[in-house]
């Protein structure tokens, strides 16, 4: 329990260290890039100190298998929440509602993302898929463009299958 403990207490230098590099750096589109960066230096102090503690030990390998257990499910609970504060479409809508003290559909669609719009967000998004070269667009016909874009489609269309999830984000 305690190898548990020291990662999930460690894995508060996962936001820390994003938002340190973050502000150095201070390079539009990197923040992404920059959270990697903090996930593998938060798995690395946590393997330092994992070893530290119990490098000696005869069972060390399941306190390494606990680390890198741990680690990979906090990395991904982090990008996930960065996930849905930055680009989280309702999480958007409340703040945008919040900040402007009430609002009815156009508001929202107008207001959305400090007056950029429903359009806009997509559009970006589009782009966004567009520049994975996932898609291409021909006129005003977007189509898939790659093999990787096909295996993403039969990967997710899978996944949804097995948690039972309907169409939607």
């Amino acid at each position: 329990m305690e190898p548990i403990l020291i990662s999930l207490l460690l894995s508060l230098s996962i936001p820390i260290i994003h938002l340190l590099l973050v502000n150095l750096i201070r390079r539009e589109g990197w923040h992404i890039r920059l959270m990697f960066l903090s996930f593998i230096s938060y798995m690395a102090l946590d393997l330092i100190v994992k070893y530290t503690l119990y490098g000696q030990e005869n069972n060390f390998y399941i306190h390494l298998l606990v680390s890198i257990s741990s680690t990979t499910f906090l990395n991904l609970f982090y990008l996930e929440a960065f996930s849905m504060v930055a680009r989280g479409f309702s999480m958007r809508i409340i703040t945008d509602i919040y900040l402007n003290s009430h609002l009815d559909l156009d508001g929202i669609s107008r207001e959305y993302a400090q007056g950029k719009g429903v359009d806009w967000l997509l559009r970006k998004r589009l782009e966004g898929i567009k520049d994975l070269d996932l898609i291409t667009q021909e006129g005003q016909t977007i189509k898939l463009s790659s093999k990787k874009a096909w295996l993403i489609v039969l990967f997710s269309k899978k996944f949804k299958k097995i948690l039972n999830l309907g169409k939607g984000g």
